[in-house]
C-alpha cells in the first residue's frame, strides 16, 4: 500500500474531475441561465414562469441523479470495472451535452409547432438534462467517487477532497473568462448570444477526456466482483441494521443534508440574481463584463483559499474544522443579502461588494463540502463504495434539490421584484429573502453537529 499519492493518480483526479465539473456547471448553473435566456427572449406573449421552471429541472436532475447513483453505484460493486465505467460514461456525458447546443427557439419550432414555442424549448431542456444526468451520475457520481473513495488514504482524503471541491469554481472560473461571452448578448435587447458553440465546446472536451482516461486510469487496488445478490447490494445502504453499524456515518450525512438545502434555496438562481436583481452587467461586446469580473474575483480568491482549508483539515483534524467553515458560509450568504442595497445600480461600491460578499459565500460554499465529503468517504465501508454512493446522493441531491429550489421560488414570486422585457412580458426575478432564509436553514445544522461531536468525545 503506498504511503502518498503518486503523480498519476494526481493528474487523474485533476484532469478527470475538473472535466466533469465543467459538464455539471453547464447543468447546475448554466441551464438555468439558458431556460432564463429563452424567456427573457421569448416572442411576444410567450414569456413563462422560469423560476418555477428552473425549481423543476433542478428536482428532476436530483431524482435521476440520485436513481442512477443508487442503481450504478451498486452495479460496480457487483461487477467491478469502475474504470471502465468511467471512461465510457464521460463519453456518453459528453455527447449527451453537445445535444443542447442542437436546441433553440428556432429548432424547437420545427420539432413542435406550438404555439408556446419558448417554454417549449425549456421543456425540452429539462428532457435533455435528464439524459444528460443519467451518464453524468454513472460515469461521475457512482463510479469516479467510489473509485476515488476506495484507492485515497484516510490521511490524505481532506487534502484530495479540498483539490476535488475546488475544481467546480475553476471550472466555473474558466467559463466565466473565456466562455462567458458566449451566452451573452452584445446588447440589451439583441438576442445574438451562441449558446450552440457554448455547449459544443464544453461537451467535446467531455468527449475527449473521456476517450483519454482509458489510457489514463491508474489500476488501483483490486478489485474483486461481490457475490451478492444484486438486490441485496443495492438495498444494504438503507437497512436499519446498516444505520445503526454505521451512526457516525449517517448523522454526517444529515449535517450534509442540512447544508445542501440551504444553498437550494438560492444557489439555482445565482446567477440570475447577480444580473437581474443585483443589476450587475453581464452583456457588451468586452472581454469581460462587470459580472464575469465578480464572479472570477469570487472563484479565483475563494479556489485558492479552498485548497488551503483542505491541506489545514489534514493537518489539524477534519472535526475541529466543521463549526468554522459553517460560520464562514452562514456569514458569506447573509452578505449576499444586502447587496441589492449597497450602492446605487451599476456603482463601483456595489460591484466591489458583490465581489467580496461573493468570495466568502463561495470559500464557505466549497469548504463545508471539504470538510463532510472527507468524513463522508472515511466512514463509507470498504469493497461498498459504489453502493453508498447512493446513499450519500439521497441525502445531498435529491432531497435538497426537490426541497430548496421550491422554497427559492416561493421565495421570488412573494418578494422578487419584476422585470419587463422588450415585448412588455413581466416577470419576476430572484428575491434576496432567498439568502436569509438559506441561512436559518443553515443554522439548524448545529443540532447533528453537536450530537457527531459529542459521540466522538464519548469514543475518546
Amino acid at each position: 500500500m503506498k504511503n502518498r499519492i503518486g503523480f498519476r493518480m494526481w493528474i487523474f483526479i485533476v484532469l478527470i474531475g475538473f472535466i466533469g465539473q465543467l459538464a455539471w456547471a453547464i447543468e447546475n448553473m448554466y441551464l438555468n441561465t439558458y431556460i432564463t435566456y429563452l424567456n427573457f427572449s421569448a416572442p411576444a406573449g410567450q414569456a413563462f414562469n422560469y423560476s418555477l421552471f428552473i425549481a423543476i429541472t433542478t428536482a428532476a436532475s436530483a431524482i435521476v441523479a440520485t436513481l442512477t447513483t443508487i442503481f450504478m453505484g451498486s452495479l460496480t460493486d457487483k461487477v467491478g470495472h469502475k474504470r471502465e465505467f468511467i471512461s465510457l460514461g464521460y463519453i456518453l456525458w459528453g455527447f449527451a451535452t453537445a445535444s443542447f447546443g442542437l436546441l433553440n427557439v428556432n429548432s424547437t419550432s420545427k420539432i413542435l409547432p406550438v404555439a408556446m414555442i419558448s417554454s417549449s424549448a425549456a421543456i425540452l431542456v429539462i428532457v435533455i438534462d435528464c439524459v444528460m444526468t443519467f451518464f453524468g451520475s454513472t460515469s461521475n457520481d457512482a463510479a469516479f467517487n467510489s473509485y476515488v473513495t476506495r484507492n485515497i488514504e484516510n490521511k490524505d482524503k481532506s487534502k484530495v477532497e479540498g483539490v476535488l471541491s475546488v475544481l467546480p469554481l475553476v471550472a466555473m472560473l474558466l467559463i466565466f473568462v473565456l466562455l462567458n461571452g458566449l451566452t451573452t448578448d452584445s446588447a440589451p435587447g439583441v438576442h445574438d448570444a451562441k449558446w450552440d458553440l457554448f455547449f459544443y465546446l464544453i461537451g467535446g472536451s467531455v468527449v475527449v477526456v473521456g476517450i483519454i482516461s482509458f489510457f489514463l486510469i491508474p489500476k488501483g487496488k483490486p478489485e474483486e466482483p461481490r457475490n451478492e445478490k444484486y438486490g441485496r447490494i443495492l438495498m444494504e445502504g438503507f437497512k436499519p441494521s446498516t444505520i445503526k453499524a454505521n451512526l457516525d456515518l449517517y448523522i454526517i450525512l444529515i449535517i450534509y443534508f442540512i447544508y445542501a438545502t440551504a444553498t437550494q434555496v438560492f444557489f439555482p438562481y445565482l446567477m440570475v440574481y447577480m444580473e437581474r436583481t443585483c443589476l450587475i452587467a453581464n452583456s457588451g461586446t468586452g472581454f469581460l463584463t462587470p459580472f464575469a469580473i465578480v464572479m472570477a474575483v469570487a472563484l479565483l480568491i475563494g479556489s485558492v483559499l479552498s485548497v488551503v482549508l483542505g491541506f489545514m483539515a489534514d493537518k489539524l483534524g477534519k472535526n475541529k474544522m466543521i463549526i468554522p467553515t459553517f460560520a464562514i458560509y452562514a456569514l458569506g450568504i447573509l452578505l449576499m443579502f444586502f447587496i441589492p442595497i449597497v450602492g446605487n445600480d451599476g456603482s463601483t461600491i456595489r460591484t466591489v461588494f458583490a465581489a467580496s460578499s461573493g468570495l466568502i459565500m463561495i470559500l464557505g460554499y466549497v469548504g463545508v463540502p471539504t470538510i463532510i465529503n472527507a468524513l463522508v468517504r472515511e466512514y463509507i465501508p470498504e469493497n461498498k463504495e459504489g453502493s453508498f454512493m447512493g446513499v450519500r446522493m439521497l441525502f445531498v441531491v435529491a432531497l435538497p434539490m426537490c426541497v430548496g429550489p421550491f422554497i427559492g421560488d416561493a421565495l421570488n414570486g412573494a418578494f422578487g421584484k419584476t422585470y419587463v422585457n422588450e415585448f412588455g412580458d413581466i416577470s419576476a426575478v430572484p428575491s434576496n429573502y432567498g439568502y436569509v432564509v438559506g441561512a436559518l436553514i443553515l443554522a439548524l445544522a448545529i443540532i447533528p453537529i453537536i450530537i457527531y461531536l459529542r459521540r466522538l468525545k464519548k469514543k475518546a
